[in-house]
């Protein structure tokens, strides 16, 4: 089996599909930026599935608007959120701000899943390797993680719709002072602030943001740790900046997303997965779900691309 991708969805199926000694082919000369925005889970089957410990925690949430903090969502607040986050009106997370349960990974959870993986670095996926597909009932499966509309360029794909995506910008750092311990986000609406969410995990505080942060940003998530947490920080240090290209997505036309889909496995024995290779809003506990039901497909040996159009399968 091989995977092309080596971001966390592809690492997870690495992961996951270990029967069929699968072997990561990544684009990249290394591991690439995989998440550095806020990442914790609502179970522990990423944990469970990569036999990496997940710490749970109780986490607490807020919106920052204007002078007050509140903790009720509601269509303002939401409408508000998404089009700074998007330029769209669409359901985000921020409509429930109820206390919960959820699993904090550890900081090395990259290098954790990437050591139960084989990896060969500076390899793309070209349409001369896509057409060696086309026999595929003598082949073997091809898992691609790679985002739709750069796979739809590859294969040439006709009539290719509006894909349209939200660059983000992290801004992460450690607490030196004082010790902290708590695990809390604050969402912020407004389009007068710079970052749209903030959160603090244990004693780490990353900030994310829709444009590149100036150099002050360090000074400037100080500032928010006190107005806003009530945290006085005498020092952050380990002070990152980073980015990701596919921050945020917007949906396309389900029907064309679910055809090309299809299309893919029963043409190539092309099977997609993750949030930016199937376009749709998920999380990677998602994932989990989705590679168990290709590892089903696969071992099967029947069509996983008819699944896309089944209402009872997965949620492809």
């Amino acid at each position: 089996m091989i995977i092309y991708g080596a971001g966390l969805a592809g690492l997870l199926a690495g992961n996951m599909l270990r029967s069929f000694k699968p072997i990561i082919r990544e684009a990249k000369r290394q591991l690439p930026n995989n998440h550095s925005a806020l990442l914790r889970f609502r179970t522990d089957k990423v944990g469970s599935a990569c036999a990496v410990r997940f710490k749970q925690v109780g986490v607490t949430k807020a919106i920052r608007y204007g002078n007050e903090l509140v903790t009720e969502p509601s269509p303002f607040y939401s409408n508000m959120y998404s089009q700074k986050v998007t330029g769209a009106v669409v359901d985000r997370s921020i409509t429930n701000l109820d206390p919960g349960e959820r699993y904090i990974a550890p900081e090395d959870l990259i290098s954790k899943m990437a050591q139960n993986c084989s990896i060969s670095y500076d390899k793309e996926l070209t349409l001369d390797i896509i057409e060696e597909q086309r026999d595929w009932h003598k082949g073997q499966p091809l898992i691609s993680t790679i985002p739709m509309p750069v796979l739809m360029k590859i294969v040439g794909w006709e009539n290719i719709p509006e894909f349209r995506k939200q660059k983000i910008y992290t801004v992460r750092g450690r607490i030196e002072s004082p010790d902290c311990e708590i695990y809390q986000t604050i969402y912020y609406p407004s389009q007068i602030i710079k970052q749209y969410r903030t959160s603090v995990i244990g004693d780490i505080v990353i900030s994310e943001f829709t444009e590149e942060p100036d150099a002050g940003a360090g000074g400037h998530i100080m500032g928010v740790l006190y107005d806003d947490f009530g945290i006085r920080a005498h020092r952050l240090v380990d002070l990152q900046i980073s980015s990701q290209e596919y921050g945020k997505i917007l949906p396309i036309d389900n029907a064309l997303r679910k055809n090309f889909i299809f299309e893919m496995t029963s043409r190539y024995n092309i099977y997609s997965v993750g949030r930016f290779a199937t376009w749709r809003q998920l999380l990677l506990d998602d994932v989990v779900d989705d590679i168990q039901q290709v590892e089903k497909f696969i071992s099967s040996k029947s069509d996983y691309g008819r699944m896309v159009h089944n209402e009872k399968g997965t949620n492809q």
